[in-house]
């Protein structure tokens, strides 16, 4: 009988450490979008760098420009002025996010984030017509050519694409 005994209960303990070895090794299922883009999959810090990119991509055509000190001060001020705007409904989105990943977004939150994005959408769009109201007329038609320039490179060679991990 002992032996019976041994034996039953050396495989229960074997069973017992590669059932939790295996429950171990499995992907976590409670919130599978968190640390990554909703939609796109990519880390948070890599959006935040893609962000940054076409931020710096708008500044330089600004550069390209050849804005005189004043346009430049104009440009600031309005750039400065919709920051500082929308400020509280940025705020508030980040928050959103939040709520998203945690897994804890009712349907109307998520509705007041698609609000908040159209209002900010058209916030930005206020914020491009105001500067395009301080530009020339030479300045705009270089401004279109450089938009020209950067789709029809997009079309030749694609949209970049982050690196796969």
């Amino acid at each position: 009988m002992s032996g019976t005994k041994l034996i039953l209960s050396t495989l229960i303990t074997g069973l017992a450490a590669f059932g939790s070895t295996a429950l171990a090794q499995q992907p976590q299922t409670n919130n599978p979008s968190a640390g990554t883009a909703p939609q796109t999959g990519q880390p948070a810090f890599a959006r935040r760098g893609m962000r940054r990119q076409a931020r710096v991509g708008r500044l330089r055509a600004l550069q390209e420009l050849n804005l005189t000190e004043a346009q430049k001060q104009q440009v600031r001020t309005i750039i400065q002025s919709q920051a500082q705007s929308t400020q509280a409904q940025r705020a508030e989105l980040r928050q959103l996010r939040q709520q998203y990943r945690a897994g804890t977004l009712t349907p109307e939150s998520q509705a007041r984030a698609q609000e908040l994005r159209a209002q900010l959408r058209d916030s930005r769009k206020g914020g491009h017509t105001q500067v395009m109201n301080v530009l020339t007329a030479e300045q705009k038609a270089k401004l279109r050519e450089l938009r020209e320039a950067r789709r029809a490179n997009h079309e030749k060679f694609g949209r970049r694409k982050p690196p796969a991990n």
